[in-house]
């Protein structure tokens, strides 16, 4: 089940599994599982045709089709974008994984970026949605 309208709760619980205090104005998309969170997204930094998003999940179970469909019609149907970006520590490869099976393609190494070092900034262009939004 997917969770709306609760953008304040929803990022303060994805904030503190990925160590951000304040995503500033954002929208956020929860999705709970047998009655718990079980992942969020929030997207921040809209600037038409893109904005950003930052991902967090407790259970690696959350990602069904239909929660995937409705986290990326938000940007890429109701805003109108052309694009998707990522970013996530260089380390963090089941993340980086998770995201290019999704669509997303590696664009960058940012050395220095996060507190823990390397950052990796991910982008997923509308095309490379289309099989989620149908």
């Amino acid at each position: 089940m997917l969770v709306l309208g609760w953008d304040a709760e929803v990022a303060r619980w994805v904030g503190r599994l990925v160590g951000v205090e304040d995503f500033g104005l954002s929208t956020a998309i929860g999705v709970v599982r047998n009655g718990r969170m079980a992942a969020g997204a929030v997207f921040n930094n809209f600037r038409p045709p893109q904005i950003e998003i930052t991902f967090a999940s407790v259970d690696p179970r959350w990602a069904t089709r239909e929660a995937i469909r409705g986290i990326l019609r938000y940007p890429f149907v109701q805003l109108g974008c052309k694009r998707l970006t990522a970013v996530t520590a260089e380390e963090n490869e089941k993340a980086i994984q998770f995201m290019q099976r999704l669509g997303f393609h590696v664009e960058g190494r940012h050395p220095d970026a996060f507190v823990s070092g390397a950052a990796v900034s991910l982008g997923m262009l509308r095309r490379d949605a289309e099989r989620w939004l149908e």
